[in-house]
């Protein structure tokens, strides 16, 4: 969580106090004792009310359970990059709720964070990772472009996908289907790029079912 509401309310009240301050210094040559003790008060109260506004923007852009990016946030996120070149992947843990069934509803929770954490270890710092909803999360890793970017991708996923499946819980292996988008290649907003990334992870996803039948 970010410190920027706290400072920037501490500092506007450590200003307007000091202005104030010395103006009856300057007027009365001193300072009541009621003023001195007021400063540390309001700077208190300033962190306090600083920190209610970095909570409540913490929360509108993080997912409260993970701590990666939200939804809201990505559309925000997909604005502000739409200059940049980047691929769109779409992560869906496979048999989640086999977890759920066998360990229980906070296993699966505590197995959701871990699954945040290790996507942020496999991701660049420039990169996004975001729950998008339930076990599937999404990562926007920019590129670009050139040839060689199919290669790192390549080994992004297979890093994903290794990292997740060492993370099962014991006698469970949980393995990944990940869809993948180019940005501006195969689709210039989010919802086409979302769409063919989606249509991708469910064959990939079938694809498994088949062959482990």
């Amino acid at each position: 969580m970010k410190f920027k509401g706290r400072m920037i309310t501490v500092l506007i009240v450590f200003f307007i106090n000091s202005i104030y301050m010395g103006y009856y210094y300057w007027r009365d040559g001193s300072l009541s004792m009621l003023e001195l003790i007021g400063l540390p008060i309001m700077l208190g109260l300033a962190w306090w009310f600083g920190k209610q506004y970095d909570i409540a923007r913490f929360y509108s852009e993080k997912d409260a359970l993970t701590g990666v990016y939200n939804r809201r946030f990505v559309d925000t996120y997909f604005e502000k990059h739409a200059h940049q070149m980047f691929v769109l992947l779409l992560l869906d843990v496979n048999d989640f709720k086999l977890i759920n069934d066998h360990y229980g509803h906070e296993a699966g929770d505590r197995f959701l964070q871990t699954i945040a954490d290790e996507l942020a270890k496999c991701v660049g710092p420039k990169d996004l990772v975001a729950r998008w909803g339930g076990d599937e999360f999404l990562i926007l890793i920019q590129t670009t472009g050139q040839a060689h970017q199919e290669k790192a991708l390549t080994e992004t996923i297979n890093r994903i996908q290794q990292n997740l499946k060492n993370t099962s819980p014991e006698n469970l292996e949980i393995t990944t289907s990940i869809g993948s988008a180019h940005y501006p290649k195969q689709g210039t907003t989010l919802d086409q790029l979302l769409r063919i990334a989606d249509k991708q992870m469910y064959h990939n996803k079938s694809r498994r079912k088949l062959k482990s039948q």
